[in-house]
């Protein structure tokens, strides 16, 4: 038995002869006697070439055309940095940290200078901004900031939140947004007191006006000693009661006068009033004085006290706190911030809170109603512009 040879034929051979019966007619038994090769072989080179014409990439086969080889060579490339790229990955899956993972892409790129930071940046799925990071400590000014805070915090008897804070930061050319100082709070602990719930009593009985509502809830005039409003309330010491009447300047939210007692009457109402017609000495001709229709207000007395002097009474409609809410708001922060917290042997302790408090409200205690300003800062604000 004679065996037959095994014809070998390169690409470019194949290449060529597919041309012959595509572009020039030949026919496959041609093909075959000038290659020696077989019929299917022939066959198969004429199909292919055909197909890679119409732009076609075999898939197990060399491919016979410059453009279709080149693919190939392209697509093999592309799955070999795929595979390399996924053993990279699994090399470095144990690679938690950005530090860690930043250290391995410089090992990377020492080794193979080719490598752009941006591709390992992408495999290592980290973002190319940690390449210019560095960790800011902190700096004297912000610590200077959080010292700033924490003072005025403890300066208000604990009673600041943050947009408060920021207006005394302010005054010390300290900018600082209120979220920032919101955030350092909460890092450290810092809690605004908190008001309680009040209790309101229904109105009762029929009204007995001595004075109209003239006030009408006009809070915020842009004068001074032109409107006061008063009222009074209770502390509670081991010793018994005392009462506070106070005495309000709407203009400027200062308290101008004020009294403590131990019985809530008349005169109560009118020392304080005695108080802040001497520490203002206002115009009374020019003076309206505001209240509730507490039996303190309205009785004979103290009206006759304010028709003396000249000055034009008004009273709060009957079991409506809110006719004379800038008071009443005095009243709890007063004791929100400050008795609340104590407790009280005497009166002479009551006295001597209540007049430490009193001067810290007018001087250093800022109010959202006046832009954050204390009422002292308001009072010479005015007086300027008078």
């Amino acid at each position: 038995m004679i065996r037959k040879t095994k014809i070998t034929v390169s690409p470019l051979q194949k290449l060529e002869y597919a041309k012959l019966m595509v572009e020039q007619g030949y026919t496959n038994k041609q093909i075959e006697d000038m290659s020696g090769a077989g019929k299917s072989a022939v066959s198969r080179w004429k199909v292919q070439y055909q197909a890679e014409l119409a732009g076609k990439t075999p898939k197990n086969v060399k491919a016979l055309t410059e453009e279709q080889r080149r693919i190939q060579l392209l697509e093999a490339q592309l799955k070999q940095a795929m595979r390399d790229n996924d053993n990279l990955k699994k090399g470095c899956s144990f690679l938690h940290s950005r530090q860690s993972k930043l250290k391995m892409m410089r090992e990377v790129k020492k080794a193979n200078p080719g490598f752009k930071m941006s591709e390992l940046c992408r495999v290592f799925e980290i973002s190319c901004s940690s390449l210019y990071y560095k960790p800011i400590p902190k700096s004297v000014e912000k610590q200077a900031q959080i010292q700033l805070i924490e003072q005025a915090f403890s300066e208000s008897h604990s009673t600041y939140g943050k947009r408060r804070i920021q207006a005394d930061l302010l005054d010390l050319n300290c900018k600082v947004g209120v979220y920032a100082i919101a955030s350092v709070m909460k890092k450290l602990g810092l809690i605004a007191i908190k008001p309680k719930k009040k209790h309101y009593y229904p109105n009762q009985g029929e009204e007995q006006v001595y004075a109209p509502n003239l006030l009408r809830r006009q809070f915020n005039p842009t004068t001074y000693n032109t409107h006061w409003v008063g009222d009074i309330t209770y502390i509670k010491s081991h010793q018994g009661w005392s009462y506070l009447a106070c005495v309000l300047d709407l203009g400027t939210k200062e308290i101008v006068g004020y009294a403590l007692s131990s019985q809530p009457n008349a005169a109560l109402a009118t020392a304080a009033l005695n108080n802040a017609i001497q520490r203002q000495r206002p115009n009374t001709q020019e003076l309206m004085f505001h209240s509730d229709q507490g039996c303190q207000y309205s009785a004979k007395v103290f009206r006759e006290k304010l028709k003396h002097l000249g000055i034009e009474q008004s009273m709060s409609r009957r079991g409506n706190c809110w006719d004379n809410a800038v008071m009443e708001r005095f009243f709890r922060s007063l004791k929100t911030e400050r008795l609340n917290r104590l407790a009280f042997t005497n009166h002479s302790a009551v006295v001597s809170v209540v007049e430490q408090y009193i001067q810290f409200y007018n001087y250093k205690r800022r109010h959202s109603a006046i832009d954050y300003k204390t009422p002292h800062q308001k009072y010479n604000e005015l007086k300027k512009a008078a």
